[in-house]
C-alpha cells in the first residue's frame, strides 16, 4: 500500500464509522430485551424492510443483537407441481437486544 492510499483508506473507514453509528443511534432506542420482528422495526423508522434488515444483520455480526428464525415458509412447487422453484424459501427473523 503505498503512502497516497492510506488517506483514501483512512476517508473510507470513517465514512463507514459513521454511516453504521447513524444507524445505530436510528435502532438502539428501538431494540429492547423482548423479540421483535424486522418487519415492525422497519415500520417504526419508516424505511424499506430489506434496508433495515441488512443493518440489523451488520449489527448482529458485531454482536450487539440476537437473532431467532420463527417461522419458516416452505418452497412453493412450480406451476407444474413437480419441483420446488429455487430462492423462495422465506423465514420471520426477530431481534433483540443482546
Amino acid at each position: 500500500m503505498s503512502a497516497e492510499e492510506i488517506p483514501d483508506v483512512q476517508a473510507r473507514d470513517a465514512r463507514r464509522a459513521a454511516f453504521r453509528a447513524g444507524w445505530d443511534a436510528r435502532l438502539l432506542p428501538l431494540l429492547t430485551a423482548e423479540w421483535q420482528a424486522s418487519a415492525t422495526i422497519a415500520k417504526a423508522l419508516g424505511e424499506k424492510p430489506a434496508t433495515v434488515l441488512e443493518r440489523l444483520k451488520d449489527m448482529l455480526e458485531r454482536e450487539l443483537v440476537d437473532r431467532r428464525v420463527v417461522k419458516a415458509v416452505p418452497s412453493r412447487p412450480t406451476k407444474s407441481g413437480k419441483r420446488p422453484r429455487v430462492h423462495t424459501a422465506r423465514f420471520e427473523a426477530q431481534f433483540r437486544l443482546r
